[in-house]
């Protein structure tokens, strides 16, 4: 894949814009999760595509010129996953994750909700809250997921992430 962007550096919070560059990347797409986890128990929700599966982190592949930002709102909205009061912070908390299996970079932000509603999908068979404890997630998800979150917030114990 190759990639190109633009340096951006900021400092004391300036935006300073650099040069473009170009790059070839060792994967072959990207894409972007939502790590959405309930404030009340710490569970985190799970999503089926498909008839036996294994359960998935919302979210999907970036359109071209499209920003992650913009693609995993634009995801959510698809899979018919609207969040209840989430505390806004998501931009900053960001953790990548290579999916060898795909050979996908994937972008993971984590969401902090009392809840969701969800909304009838045609990309979704079904939504479910997993606990901490149960591994429901194609290979990796669950032990990635709660890297990330340990990375993110070095020390949570509202949400009960275990200790490793």
């Amino acid at each position: 894949m190759n990639v190109q962007f633009r340096d951006t550096l900021i400092i004391d919070g300036q935006k300073i814009e650099g040069d473009q560059k170009s790059v070839t990347l060792p994967f072959s797409h990207l894409s972007v999760r939502a790590i959405i986890i309930r404030r009340e128990d710490g569970a985190i929700l799970g999503a089926l595509h498909r008839p036996g599966g294994k359960y998935a982190l919302p979210g999907g592949a970036i359109d071209d010129g499209e920003k992650a930002e913009e693609t995993l709102l634009r995801e959510l909205d698809e899979e018919g996953i609207k969040l209840i009061q989430s505390d806004g912070k998501w931009r900053e908390r960001l953790g990548v994750n290579y999916f060898q299996g795909y050979n996908e970079l994937c972008l993971w932000y984590l969401f902090l909700v009392d809840g969701v509603e969800i909304n009838n999908s045609e990309e979704l068979l079904h939504v479910k809250w997993i606990s901490q404890d149960e591994d429901l997630w194609y290979p990796n998800n669950r032990k990635n997921s709660l890297l990330i979150c340990k990375h993110i917030f070095l020390t949570w114990s509202a949400v009960n992430i275990p200790k490793t």
